[in-house]
């Protein structure tokens, strides 16, 4: 599950990094840079693009995706080539509605997006600030130099965790002085290695009548994306029904502390072999705090590094998503706080006063 949240955030960061402006001066420092390229009114609304993202874990290659891209203001329109399962997919999203063709499948699906058109119409410079401000006091930032690539001038920058088990990892980029656009990014989390780096760039597109479109075969009927989701989304489930799925019975927090809002099960019996169950807790006054995973203890993904302990357990705390994680008696626990008051520490506490599902 970390490993896959990890991915993830990592393929979404590469996607959407972009800088504003900045100053010339190679006296200053990265963080200034950085800055400096936020507050500008710099920005690209209309670009053409090819792009190649490798993924490693170790030495492996596990995988290796050609993109081409083609944004003009909310208009935006993906074309993803897998070079490892030599499949193609296409993405097309006109600001209130998503399509979405997978030719290797023949299937076709489509969302409304009129509800998220605010952020369909963010920038890539305001993306990135917020990512900036997620990483603004993990990691710290260094000029590497100045480098030609796609004949312009680019600036190296090195942004580095403070702590080794960082979400995020180390990062390199390479930002184009004129446009401040993302050209490339090496990102390293663990062993996971992640190269993503745009092979051509066009600022100034002239975009043909139909680059906006994907033509989709009659006979491929489209299907809605959200009802397709939710006939493979969780399903409420007693305590009985999430122990039978589990082969046993499980960790929960006592009501007196916090009120047990829902209980769904997931099954990725397909995928991963196993049921996942989602417990949600809030406030007595329904404000959500945080939510509890349970399943069964993955063998190929033990706890890493870990820094504190539950319940006489080794676990581990990711600081940027708030996460704790730790094993016991053949379940793993992950706990992902939502509530911006509510500390690790509490949470830590709480968890010694845990009982047995069976003993509710």
């Amino acid at each position: 599950m970390k490993f896959t949240w990890r991915k993830g955030l990592i393929l979404l960061s590469l996607i959407t990094l972009i800088l504003g402006g900045c100053s010339q001066n190679m006296e200053v420092s990265a963080e200034e840079i950085i800055q400096n390229a936020i507050e500008s009114e710099k920005d690209v609304n209309a670009y053409q693009g090819v792009a190649e993202m490798k993924m490693f874990e170790g030495e492996e290659m596990t995988q290796h995706i050609i993109l081409e891209e083609y944004v003009e203001g909310e208009k935006r329109k993906v074309v993803t080539n897998d070079q490892v399962l030599k499949q193609e997919v296409e993405v097309l999203n006109d600001g209130t509605t998503m399509l979405i063709y997978d030719k290797a499948n023949n299937q076709a699906q489509e969302m409304d997006t009129t509800e998220f058109v605010d952020f369909a119409g963010i920038s890539p410079k305001e993306q990135f600030k917020t990512m900036m401000g997620m990483m603004g006091e993990s990691h710290t930032y260094e000029m590497v130099g100045e480098e030609q690539m796609l004949d312009a001038d680019t600036f190296h920058i090195r942004v580095k965790a403070n702590e080794a088990d960082n979400l995020l990892g180390d990062m390199e980029l390479w930002v184009d002085q004129k446009t401040w656009f993302v050209v490339k990014l090496v990102s390293e989390t663990g062993d996971i290695r992640t190269e993503f780096e745009y092979t051509e760039l066009d600022f100034s597109p002239d975009f043909a009548d139909d680059t906006f479109t994907l033509d989709i075969p009659e006979d491929i009927e489209i299907t809605n994306l959200e009802e397709d989701l939710e006939e493979l989304g969780p399903e409420t489930v007693t305590v009985e029904e999430a122990e039978e799925a589990l082969g046993q019975a499980f960790l929960v927090f006592q009501e007196e502390a916090y009120h047990l809002a829902s209980m769904q099960m997931y099954d990725f019996s397909a995928g991963l072999n196993r049921h996942e169950l989602e417990l949600m807790y809030s406030s007595k006054e329904n404000i959500p705090l945080f939510s509890l995973s349970v399943f069964p203890t993955p063998d190929d993904m033990p706890v890493e590094e870990a820094d504190l302990e539950i319940r006489g357990n080794a676990a581990e705390y990711e600081e940027v998503i708030k996460s704790i994680v730790w094993d016991e008696d053949g379940l793993r626990y992950s706990i992902v706080i939502t509530h911006p008051d509510i500390d690790e520490e509490e949470i830590v506490k709480s968890t010694e006063r845990m009982i047995l599902s069976s003993e509710k």
